[in-house]
């Protein structure tokens, strides 16, 4: 993927500089074999070095090139089919194997599928010559579409909830239970946060939430208002005894501070089903001060910066701090047994996570986090400090066995995946 990525960075690149004469056709001429195809010249057959231009139609996102003497383009796929003319070509093939390259070979004929958000688009292309490292070829692109199918999507899951769907939420595991609490604010509805109960853990397998201009206001005072998750049945439902006496802070997972928008809203995240055993060093430290500079990002929002910042938070339910013995506190011992669970039977997560998503127009990024629970952590870290804890959203999928952004149409959810520019965000 990396090199892939760097292939398509350096032919944008080339394209924007050599765009003028990678339309330059050998001979002046080629022969069309449909009314209205057009005729392109793509360069880097060869060697890239010896020049290099990418073919990208208008409406598309994104190119494709030639690479290692095959087309290739992310978002795209290919086939070629058995055709010596494009109007021989009048609909895309049913029933066939999309390949993510396709070698060139003078004559041969194909379809590229190019991925849109919700659609894929086709185009389809003959190459009419090779010439050293110049391939030329005649093109069409076509009015036909298919739906996209996106079989990680959360109304694929059979749950009434509409919450399900925002892109904020994972991908759900039908082991676990889903519990979506809302307010009323101005008589309209608003998702404050949603969690996943894993009861084998007696913990949220993560909590997700969204930043917007209503949802980022600093309106209230925190509210203290430790309660059971009414959502969750009753024999699943923690309560105060059970983080009694342990050691640990009753940390928040949806933090105070990320819901002070109403006062309801903050209620909410008393919720027991909210909090995790955390290391009073952690919590009071530098967990508490990442978690500030993602409510910095989200309250941008108020100023036009983002439309929404979706964040997705939890402590790894499949990674547990095992047989740990901490600094006493006032509070007692922070311990864990053999297993990873606290006194009273709470899992006690080895790490948190933070996985972060912006969006602004159709613009998105992403960014995560992954930082173990210990003592001893700066309590006051810098940015450069933050960001020693960065990692990608593949990465942190590779760590936690969660599938984050799931509602994101593919092509987007691959891309900011697998990126992590820390320019794209304000430290």
């Amino acid at each position: 993927m990396k090199k892939h990525l760097f292939i398509l960075g350096l032919a944008l690149a080339l394209f924007n500089v050599g765009c003028d004469d990678q339309n330059t056709i050998p001979n002046g001429y080629v022969q069309t074999t449909q009314k209205g195809a057009s005729t392109l010249v793509l360069k880097g057959y060869e060697n890239a070095a010896l020049g290099f231009s990418v073919f990208q139609p208008e409406g598309f996102d994104s190119p494709f090139y030639i690479q290692d003497k095959k087309f290739a383009g992310n978002a795209y796929s290919f086939t070629q089919v058995a055709a010596a003319r494009l109007d021989e070509m009048t609909t895309v093939p049913a029933n066939v194997e999309w390949q993510s390259n396709a070698t060139v070979t003078a004559g041969a004929a194909y379809w590229a599928r190019y991925a849109a958000s919700t659609v894929y688009r086709f185009v389809k292309f003959r190459v009419s010559d090779i010439n050293g490292n110049n391939v030329t070829i005649e093109y069409v692109v076509t009015d036909q579409t298919e739906e996209r199918p996106n079989d990680n999507v959360n109304a694929n899951t059979g749950y009434d909830n509409v919450s399900v769907t925002g892109y904020e939420i994972p991908h759900l595991n039908d082991q676990n239970v889903y519990a979506d609490h809302y307010v009323t604010m101005d008589g309209v509805q608003i998702l404050n946060y949603a969690l996943e109960w894993d009861n084998t853990k007696r913990h949220a397998n993560w909590v997700a939430f969204t930043f917007d201009t209503t949802t980022s206001a600093d309106n209230v005072k925190r509210t203290d208002a430790w309660s059971v998750d009414p959502k969750l049945p009753a024999e699943m439902q923690v309560q105060e005894s059970d983080h009694k006496n342990d050691g640990f802070d009753k940390g928040h997972l949806c933090a105070s501070e990320d819901r002070v928008y109403l006062k309801e809203a903050n209620e909410q995240t008393f919720y027991y089903s909210n909090m995790s055993p955390q290391l009073n060093d952690f919590n009071g430290g530098f967990w508490g001060k990442l978690e500030a500079r993602v409510q910095t990002w989200g309250r941008s929002t108020a100023e036009g910066v983002y439309d929404k910042v979706y964040v997705t938070k939890g402590g790894t339910l499949n990674k547990l701090l095992k047989n740990f013995k901490g600094t006493t506190v006032n509070g007692g011992t922070p311990t864990t047994d053999a297993n990873g669970f606290t006194i009273h039977g709470l899992a006690c997560p080895e790490y948190y996570f933070m996985a972060v998503l912006s969006q602004k127009d159709d613009v998105f990024h992403a960014i995560a986090f992954l930082v173990p629970h210990k003592e001893g952590m700066t309590k006051n870290p810098s940015s450069d400090e933050l960001k020693e804890y960065v990692v990608s959203v593949d990465k942190l999928e590779e760590e936690t066995g969660i599938d984050f952004f799931c509602n994101l149409p593919d092509v987007l959810e691959n891309e900011v995946e697998a990126a992590c520019n820390l320019n794209d965000w304000a430290w």
